[in-house]
């Protein structure tokens, strides 16, 4: 099944621009000149986004997460790593920081249709630097290493993504 397993996930990836063109091929016609000549950078950036945050959590948070687990043998504990269970805990692991670094994109989308606006998200800095830890907790190992390690890259998404809003929500306004 790993075999299976890595030749699905290798050919959703591979298939991604495919996928891309024929997205940007069936929304195009139904949309304004401005939005044409945004989405498609748009797109670029999402994808650039997440192969980013994959390659942060397999070059960066996967080592310390290994050298915690690995840390936890004693006399009594023997460390038994089951490829499936390694293979899922890195798949987890890479899609989750994918998906976490899609953070400026998700904030450009909403802004640009009016959801969310730049003093929203200063007014509730506090809550989303809480909400990005917590989800550090989750995407992460249950080590503090880690769980810093994904959280300063989230809060400073979470920065980029204000002023992200501010250029959306004044490349959107001008328009109308």
């Amino acid at each position: 099944m790993l075999k299976w397993n890595l030749a699905l996930i290798g050919g959703v990836i591979l298939s991604i621009p495919v996928i891309t063109v024929q997205i940007w091929k069936f929304v195009s016609p139904g949309l304004y000149d401005k939005e044409q000549k945004i989405l498609l950078p748009l797109i670029i950036t999402a994808f650039l986004c997440f192969i980013i945050g994959g390659i942060f959590a397999y070059m960066v948070i996967l080592p310390y997460s290994l050298n915690f687990f690995a840390g936890m043998v004693t006399e009594n504990i023997d460390n038994n790593f089951d490829i499936h269970r390694y293979f899922s805990f890195v798949l987890a692991l890479i899609i989750g920081s994918g998906v976490i670094f899609e953070l400026p994109v998700v904030s450009f989308l909403f802004s640009s249709i009016g959801i969310v606006t730049p003093d929203f998200l200063r007014q509730y800095r506090r809550e989303a630097i809480m909400i990005t830890v917590v989800l550090s907790a989750i995407i992460t190992p249950p080590d503090p290493i880690s769980l810093i390690i994904m959280s300063i890259p989230m809060v400073i998404l979470y920065e980029i993504s204000i002023f992200i809003s501010w250029f959306a929500n004044r490349l959107f306004n001008q328009e109308e």
